[in-house]
Parts: structure tokens; sequence; C-alpha cells
């Protein structure tokens, strides 16, 4: 659809609202709009409140899938949730999406074969202050680990472990706030989206290296120098890619890459030499780390130059 511009005076242009539009959402002379500039594109709104979402769903067939399903909606940007299921039991998989990753959410009505779960914290939370929230919690993560690794303490992993849960609200509370609000450019929700996902699996991965490590915690394992020092080198990538996400520049980009090379020839060096099981399997989550690391670099040039 395609409007014309009328020019007033000397300063001001207006364009007409289509009138089927307005008449379905009763707009008059003298009602305010909300007016939203994005960029080259502005959108206009009857309130300045995004329309409330509500979607149905039956979880009966869905395990072990049901949390992942009822997240999926949460991070579309979905407000009130009425799900139905054959098997009481499956309340608990609600319950614990409500409590692990949909923040502000809570069961407002429930019978024996049915619930609905509403958000009821009001609104979204500042875009920008959560992710960098996120990225603070990530990095804290990784060094714990290491320090843990370092000095043979794998009885604290577990415990570590757990900060991907808090990994987990953060990130998908930023992709609801994506889906349902967009970005401050809105030519850059793509990129800044799969930044997001990606935090999200870099914790995913220390997580699976702490429980496995945790499981050998009374065997005394010791982990070679050379190791410990590629997983050094994989926490400062993350650190050097949190520095350049808020102060972007090309030498930063040419030493992530530089850098990026050093632990791929020592890890493949280690490799080619163990006959360890776990320091093979450390080996293989520090590789899925530092390259899922090195791939935030791209979408985050796309969002800057």
């Amino acid at each position: 659809m395609k409007r014309k511009v009328i020019q007033i005076a000397d300063s001001t242009q207006l364009v007409s609202l289509p009138r089927k539009w307005a008449i379905a959402h009763g707009v008059k002379k003298g009602d305010e709009l909300d007016v939203q500039e994005e960029g080259d594109k502005i959108t206009v709104r009857t309130s300045s409140l995004p329309q409330k979402e509500v979607r149905e769903i039956d979880i009966s067939d869905l395990e072990p899938m049901v949390l992942r399903t009822i997240v999926a909606l949460y991070k579309k940007g979905i407000d009130e949730i009425k799900i139905s299921f054959n098997n009481p039991e499956l309340i608990s998989s609600v319950q614990k999406v409500i409590g692990k990753e949909a923040v502000g959410f809570e069961i407002t009505d429930q019978g024996e074969k049915y619930c609905t779960i509403k958000n009821v914290s009001g609104e979204l939370e500042d875009f920008d202050a959560v992710l960098k929230r996120t990225f603070i919690l990530l990095i804290s993560m990784s060094e714990r680990v290491y320090e843990a690794v370092k000095s043979g303490s794998f009885d604290q992993l577990k415990n570590i472990a757990f900060l991907e849960e808090a990994n987990n609200r953060f990130t998908t509370s930023c992709r609801r706030n994506l889906n349902k609000s967009g970005y401050k450019n809105h030519k850059v929700v793509g990129p800044i989206y799969y930044i997001v996902e990606e935090l999200e699996n870099i914790a995913d991965q220390y997580k699976y290296m702490c429980l496995h490590l945790y499981s050998f915690q009374d065997k005394k394992i010791k982990i070679k120098k050379e190791l410990l020092s590629a997983f050094s080198r994989v926490d400062d990538l993350l650190k050097k890619y949190y520095d350049l996400f808020y102060n972007f520049d090309n030498k930063r980009v040419a030493s992530i890459g530089k850098e990026r090379k050093i632990i791929v020839d020592d890890l493949l060096k280690i490799m080619t030499k163990t006959k360890d099981s776990n320091e093979f399997l450390i080996i293989h989550y520090l590789m899925t780390i530092m390259h899922k690391t090195f791939c935030l670099v791209g979408p985050l040039q796309v969002m800057v130059l």
C-alpha cells in the first residue's frame, strides 16, 4: 500500500491513514496515535502498548519437547497461553517452564486437563541491560570453570553449572523482547537475535563440561599444562568478543581472528598426542566454545559496518 505525502506550509508533511484500518480500530478525529521511528520505518499504533497475543496448544503428544515448545511461544512474545493435555502429570512440565525460563509468567487458571499461563509482570525489561548482564554472567561462568579445573576443584563444577539456568532466563527474555518489540535499529534484528541465541549455546557447552568433569571428582584427574593454557585462551577470546561488542574496531576484529588460529592449532596438537578420553572431551568442548565465540564476529560486523 502506497500513500502520497501531502505538504502543509513549509515544514509539515502528512500521510493519510487507510480508511478500513481507521474504522476497524475506531480511530476518530482528535484521537492520539503512538508513532515510533525505526530507521527508515515508522510504526503507527492506536496504543503505545503492543496488542495482547493469545495462543492455544495441546501438549498431550509433545513429550519430551513440551518445555521447548512453550518456551518457543514465550520467545515469540505471546502473552497468554491456553494449554490442554490428556495426562495431568504434564502440568509439572508447565511449572518447570515458568520456574526456569518464562520470566513474568504465572498459572492463572487450572483444571484437570488444562491450564492457562499469562504474563503478569507488565512491561518488558530493557533489552540492552539484560544483554549486558548475559555477557557478564557468561564471562563469570567461564572464569569460574577455568579456575576450578586449574585448581582441581571439580567438586565446585556442579554448582557452577547452575549458572547456565540464569543465562537461559536472560537470553530467553532478550529473544522475547526482540520478537515483541523489535530493536532500536530494525535492520539488525536478525544478527542480534543470532548473537543472543549463541550466547545461550556457549553457556550450554560450559554446563556440559562442568557436569562431565564433576562426575570424575573423586578420581583426581590432572589436566596438562598445555591444555590449561588453551583453556585460558578460550576464556580470553570470550572477553575479547565482549570488548569488541561494546567497543567495535577493526584491530579488535583482527586480534580475534589471529587468536582463533592459535587456539585451533594448539588444540589440534594436543588432540593428536592425547590418549586420555577426558582430555579429548575437554578439547571438544573448548573447540566448540571457541568456534561459537568466533562466529559471533560476523553478525556483529553486519550490525555495525
